[in-house]
């Protein structure tokens, strides 16, 4: 690979996006209803969590994650030293269901790094 086209690469990638973990859409979510919509219901708009556990008090919860990043940063020609930093974006929705698997509340938070 010529040095040419390996700085415009790593130029490329540094500067690059990533994504990763389940976007969910509020106005879905805004569509469940208390003690009618179950666990199944929910999974199949919105597809398997990133997480879920049973809480003590025997109910459940599940949380859909989803991280957006975005780098930049310089490279530094026949150095290869790489400068830059990262931004990321994280929101969080998480679902609670009663002990028999029905929706109860949808709580939501964003992250900023």
């Amino acid at each position: 690979m010529s040095y040419k086209k390996f700085a415009l690469l790593a130029s490329a990638l540094i500067a690059g996006c990533a994504s990763s973990g389940t976007k969910v859409d509020p106005h879905v979510v805004s569509t469940f209803q208390p003690g009618i919509t179950t666990i199944a219901e929910v999974e199949a708009q919105l597809g398997k969590p990133n997480a879920s556990s049973r809480l003590p008090d025997g109910s459940i919860q599940i949380v859909y994650a989803y991280t957006h990043s975005k780098g930049s940063g310089s490279w530094i020609p026949f150095v290869g030293a790489f400068r830059g930093h990262a931004d990321a974006n994280t929101v969080t929705e998480s679902l609670t269901f009663d002990q028999t698997g029905r929706f109860i509340q949808a709580t939501s938070s964003t992250t900023q790094a």
